[in-house]
């Protein structure tokens, strides 16, 4: 690179952090303009009036190892591996059999309006508009509520979608190009990039695992080092599976996904490696998802003169045209997500859903909800200036070109301007409220206890264990305001009930002594009669006792490992309380689904209790931490203990931040409140810093 080059790109990649930072600003100012949007115009407007420092171009190819390649593999290192697993037989039909419909139909359609558009060059076009843009897809759902199938569907579609779509279009260009065509080579060239790239991913990220492994074992545990480790996966997995002919992206993903897979032992090192990596990432993501929408706007505004002043077709059909593409694109994926939709059976009735308004109406959402992005457009810009004629050497220029490429820009700014101002329309968030803030500040703490449980190796960790129940007894605090009081006695003596006539099955069996099992019947009893305001006989609560079967206690019976010896009253004592703690989680997710919004926080508020006292008895590395159910009262323990229990809540305190500027970002708070939420945490973690 040339001295006058180096500096013009310097001077690029100046400019357009700068406007990632400007539009970081500007977006906080207009809440309902998603910040990918703002990026945009921020994009646009730079390169109509300042258009020197934009003769640096970025090569499309370029683009996707450097920009996608890292952030889909970031992606799937967070991604929800069971809901993807759960649903990956409509992912896959989306992020291939969508994509192929649609390169068929727009292809065919486009020829038939502008015949003089090759129709190996409109299956181009529909290649490049097959895949959603996974940036997009992450970063438009402020102010738009999403079931959880329909997040997984759009994140788990994004992810694998990209292989399908590029590959599609290489055929296609092959075809305009050469004027050959072969079904048997697509297909086969599609399975190689499909499963060659998986398979690339896998080998590479358990090699990574492998290598990570290795060097901790000879106490080489480098925070630094491991970092930048993960950084540069990304970049090394790509190319290798593109040298090998396979789905760079899909290696990309496979690898992220397998590295997070694979269960670290929790120590010391790794605790501080978490909690930098996550810093990290966080940074590196925000920095690429500005730079790319703000590269898109540059290249739209550059784009847009002179196509417009030398355009190939009027230019009434040239924005017919995209308005047509539009709908066609839009449209065949709203028949496909119903039909899918349609014909899938409820995993709880095993009844499939049919038609119906609400399916309708879920069907458009996740339709408009998948935008086309930059990688349409860089994949767009790979195709090629000129093609061979045929039976000579000579090359003519491809027909329709800058037509084509403005086409595809035309569609991803209308699909972008549909997500965030239509969808949240069709599906909108609950007001802002007091129970909305409350059950934001919930989900946060939940999606941080699923991360805590994820890192875990296959036995349990105590300290784990004890800021899990820590976090529970926060969310039950945050929910016992929202709770109604009388609807959770009730459910509490039902629970109850069960639970005794559980006790009395275990005795009865011979499985607890006697007096063991009678002393804790007793008890139950009470609690019973105190929250029924009773002090009589034992027969004011046999009615109705025990509605469980008996093949559910027979379950739990065999999970809790019985004592052999009548001797061991305290181990005894221990499977009676750890039983009725299953008992009254079996019996609560049992219930039939309730109809009022006060039945289901009480079943969640007392799920939600049982759960944590369960996990706080299968801790059995430290006895404390089986009687005591806090954090602080395990601070009575051993400082070993005490050292891991502070290193998870560092953790724990770093991935609730991650998760409160992810809530911000998709609109499940405002600033003020995530403002709010941060300084809590700010307090928690100087008072760690204290200990």
């Amino acid at each position: 690179m040339r001295g006058s080059d180096a500096v013009q790109f310097f001077e690029l990649v100046l400019l357009l952090l700068g406007s990632v930072l400007v539009s970081t600003v500007f977006s906080g100012f207009i809440p309902r303009v998603s910040l990918p949007l703002v990026q945009i115009a921020i994009g646009a407007v730079v390169a109509t009036v300042w258009q020197e420092p934009l003769a640096v171009q970025v090569d499309p190819e370029l683009f996707l190892v450097l920009f996608i390649a890292p952030l889909l593999f970031e992606e799937a290192r967070q991604a929800n591996k069971r809901a993807l697993w759960n649903a990956k037989g409509a992912i896959l039909s989306l992020a291939i059999g969508l994509v192929i419909v649609t390169v068929l139909v727009v292809g065919f359609c486009l020829n038939a309006l502008v015949p003089s558009i090759p129709l190996a060059a409109a299956f181009a076009l529909g290649a490049a508009l097959g895949p959603t843009d996974a940036v997009a897809v992450t970063a438009l759902s402020k102010d738009i509520k999403l079931s959880e199938r329909q997040h997984t569907l759009l994140s788990g579609e994004a992810l694998i979608n990209d292989a399908s779509g590029v590959v599609s279009f290489q055929f296609a260009i092959a075809a305009a190009t050469t004027g050959a065509f072969s079904l048997v080579d697509a297909t086969f060239t599609f399975s190689l990039a499909f499963f060659g790239g998986v398979f690339v991913g896998v080998a590479c990220g358990l090699a990574a695992v492998l290598v990570l492994k290795a060097l901790a074992s000879q106490g080489f545990e480098d925070t630094t080092v491991r970092v930048v480790f993960e950084v540069f996966m990304p970049f090394v997995v790509f190319l290798i599976a593109e040298h090998a002919a396979t789905s760079g992206i899909l290696a990309v993903v496979a690898a992220g996904l397998v590295m997070t897979f694979w269960p670290e032992k929790p120590t010391v090192a790794a605790s501080e490696q978490k909690v930098v990596s996550g810093y990290v990432w966080d940074v590196l993501v925000y920095v690429i998802n500005g730079v790319i929408f703000v590269l898109l706007g540059m290249e739209l505004a550059l784009l847009v003169s002179p196509t417009w002043e030398f355009t190939g077709m009027s230019r009434v059909l040239l924005i017919g045209s995209i308005f047509l593409v539009t709908f066609i694109v839009l449209a065949v994926r709203f028949v496909w997500i119903t039909c899918m939709e349609a014909v899938r059976k409820d995993p709880q009735t095993n009844e499939r859903a049919g038609a119906s308004r609400a399916l309708l109406k879920n069907a458009l959402v996740a339709t408009l909800a998948g935008p086309k992005g930059a990688l349409t457009l860089s994949i767009a810009f790979t195709i090629p200036y000129f093609v061979g004629i045929a039976g000579s050497e000579a090359f003519a220029p491809f027909p329709h070109r800058s037509d084509l490429i403005f086409l595809a820009s035309g569609v991803i700014v209308i699909t972008l301007l549909l997500a965030n101002f239509v969808v949240p329309v069709l599906s909108p968030r609950p007001d802002s409220g007091h129970e909305a803030h409350v059950a934001a500040d919930v989900a946060i703490l939940r999606k941080v206890i699923c991360q805590l449980r994820d890192g875990q190796a296959d036995r349990p960790d105590p300290a784990v264990t004890a800021v899990i129940a820590n976090y529970e007894e926060r969310i039950g605090h945050l929910m016992s305001d929202e709770v109604d009081l009388q609807t959770v006695k009730r459910l509490r003596m039902d629970v109850l009930e069960e639970a005794i006539a559980f006790v009395e099955a275990m005795e009865a069996s011979g499985d607890v002594p006697s007096p063991i099992a009678q002393a804790y019947a007793e008890r139950l009893e009470k609690a019973w009669r105190k929250l029924n305001g009773r002090h009589g006989e034992r027969h004011a609560l046999k009615r109705g006792r025990g509605r469980m079967r008996s093949r559910s206690w027979a379950r739990i019976r065999k999970k809790l490992g019985l004592a052999t010896s009548y001797d061991e009253g305290y181990e005894h004592r221990r499977v009676l309380v750890e039983g009725v703690e299953r008992v009254a989680i079996e019996y609560l997710e049992g219930l039939p689904r309730c109809e009022d919004q006060q039945c289901r926080q009480a079943v969640v508020y007392l799920l939600s209790e049982h759960r944590m006292n369960l996990r706080l008895l299968e801790a059995d590395d430290a006895a404390a931490l089986v009687q005591n159910t806090s954090v602080e009262n395990a601070s009575l323990d051993t400082p070993k203990i005490r050292r891991r229990i502070e290193e998870v809540e560092a953790e724990a305190l770093r991935l609730e931040l991650g998760q409160i500027r992810r809530a911000q970002e998709a609109g499940d708070i405002g600033p003020r409140h995530a403002a709010n939420l941060r300084e809590q945490v700010y307090l928690l973690q100087m008072a760690i810093g204290e200990d």
